[in-house]
């Protein structure tokens, strides 16, 4: 491999890295496991280099919502159905300036496997709301982008009977990968870095002194 193959191999890396993030609405852990009590954690990075005062969540009817974290700086109003159940919630009040991002925590519990997706709205101070309530993003697929008006994607989290260890692997290789790569790409500089070191030393050394002349 070539110093400029591996430097270009590297910087590619960065940029597989740098596209996944994205201005979506997102909802952690990606994956939760049934009835177990679980802290969902929604994250809201500013829309459309627009500061956004509103966030508002619906919870996926396979998730019973039992708490909402308070949220300093925001005004936190449960929705909840007739039965008393809460529904979503939703955070006014507060700013998420451009390229800043805030978080959210609910506590809830997952009752059904399958694919739970969570709707979501952003509100901004011009008076829009973005709403990511489109089908979510599935795999590597990646929805394209809807501005302003259209519905972006929601966000889907998966419901597993127990833990899936081969999922938590997989994304333990990825992260290994791109480790690997990068440290290829740094091992080939330090090499071309010595070689060019040593390409610079004169063939024979001048003596230190008289006692290292010929005649000794």
């Amino acid at each position: 491999m070539t110093l400029r193959s591996a430097t270009a191999l590297v910087l590619a890396a960065g940029a597989v890295i740098a596209g996944q993030a994205s201005a979506h609405i997102s909802v952690s852990p990606e994956q939760a496991v049934l009835r177990e009590s679980t802290e969902f954690t929604i994250t809201v990075p500013a829309e459309g280099g627009l500061t956004t005062n509103l966030v508002r969540v619906l919870f996926p009817a396979q998730v019973s919502v039992y708490a909402v974290a308070d949220a300093p700086g925001w005004t936190t109003t449960v929705l909840k159905r007739p039965d008393g159940r809460l529904r979503g919630v939703e955070w006014t009040g507060g700013r998420i300036p451009p390229d800043q991002y805030a978080t959210f925590t609910v506590l809830g519990t997952p009752f059904e496997e399958g694919t739970s997706v969570w709707r979501s709205e952003q509100g901004t101070t011009n008076g829009k709301l973005k709403k990511w309530t489109g089908p979510p993003e599935t795999g590597d697929q990646v929805a394209p982008e809807t501005g302003p008006d259209a519905p972006g994607p929601a966000w889907a989290v998966e419901i597993t009977a127990e833990p899936v260890a081969a999922a938590a692997s997989g994304g333990g290789d990825t992260g290994a990968m791109w480790l690997g790569i990068i440290g290829i790409g740094l091992g080939v500089l330090a090499l071309a870095g010595l070689g060019l070191l040593w390409s610079s030393r004169p063939v024979d050394l001048p003596p230190d002194g008289p006692e290292d002349g010929p005649g000794r």
